[in-house]
């Protein structure tokens, strides 16, 4: 089996980006893809892993009661999903007929999902040698970008007619918000350093580590996407980092900036550790 690439790091901060990046690189990241370029194999796989420890993407501390117990029966699972017939989600049918299990790719494959963060134990037990790839961008983006999100869900008038299928069948989706908790702002930071900090613990979990900010991907695109093509030992014959990097809006690099009121903000919260961490504390330097 080749080892997987897991992409990790908080949600709104380029994991997305992120992975579009590595598809053009050739990397399989799954034939189901969402809007977010998520696995929907692999985000189920989440949220039900969340759900056995009484967690959730935006209600996620429970997991810090995880013990080798559950780590070690919640991995055993997830090795028999991944081995199961629904695993042609994840494959599409030409390569499940040819593997049969998602484990015996032999091309380079990963998945993107921010709960992965929180499922490292899980993962680690899986795939020791998976090369995981974290990505972080700045957290009063991150929260505004998170409130901003759910804000915009009452402007929609009614259901889709797949919202309102997946409604009748009660799979376990949300449909009426994404989580009415990051329409606060202070706990969108909280969920953010709470990601940031497991995310981070992911250096002395896995051999293969590779962080990468957001903020410098959108500064120096080309050194940044260098760097992953260096980690996970590919070439560009395609041209991909140059196509990618003509496409940055830099614009978008510490947008809070802008508002004096989320500056202010920033000021209230910049002494958190995860903010020294990544160098966050020092945005206005």
């Amino acid at each position: 089996m080749k080892p997987p690439v897991i992409v990790i790091g908080m949600h709104r901060s380029g994991t997305s980006m992120l992975t579009r990046f590595i598809q053009d690189l050739g990397v399989f990241m799954g034939k189901d893809l969402s809007e977010n370029d998520e696995s929907r194999f692999f985000m189920d796989l989440n949220r039900w892993l969340l759900f056995q420890a009484g967690a959730s993407w935006d209600i996620p501390k429970a997991i810090d009661h995880m013990d080798p117990v559950f780590v070690e029966r919640s991995a055993d699972l997830a090795k028999r999903r991944l081995g199961s017939v629904l695993s042609w989600q994840y494959l599409g049918f030409s390569r499940f007929l040819r593997h049969r299990n998602v484990c015996n790719l032999r091309e380079s494959w990963g998945w993107k999902d921010p709960r992965n963060t929180l499922l490292l134990p899980v993962y680690q037990k899986l795939f020791p040698e998976a090369r995981i790839i974290h990505i972080h961008r700045n957290p009063i983006d991150v929260a505004v970008s998170l409130r901003n999100r759910e804000l915009k869900i009452p402007e929609n008038e009614g259901f889709s007619w797949k919202e309102l299928l997946k409604f009748d069948l009660l799979k376990y989706e949300r449909l009426v918000a994404h989580s009415l908790m990051v329409n606060d702002l202070d706990y969108g930071v909280g969920l953010w350093d709470f990601y940031t900090d497991k995310a981070c613990r992911a250096k002395d979990q896995f051999q293969y580590y590779c962080e990468i900010s957001y903020e410098d991907f959108l500064e120096t695109p080309k050194p940044v996407l260098q760097k992953l093509l260096d980690f996970l030992e590919l070439e560009d014959p395609t041209g991909a980092v140059s196509k990618v990097a003509e496409k940055v809006d830099l614009s978008r690099r510490y947008a809070f900036l802008k508002d004096p009121r989320l500056v202010d903000f920033y000021e209230e919260k910049k002494h958190l550790s995860s903010f020294k961490a990544l160098g966050y504390d020092r945005i206005q330097d």
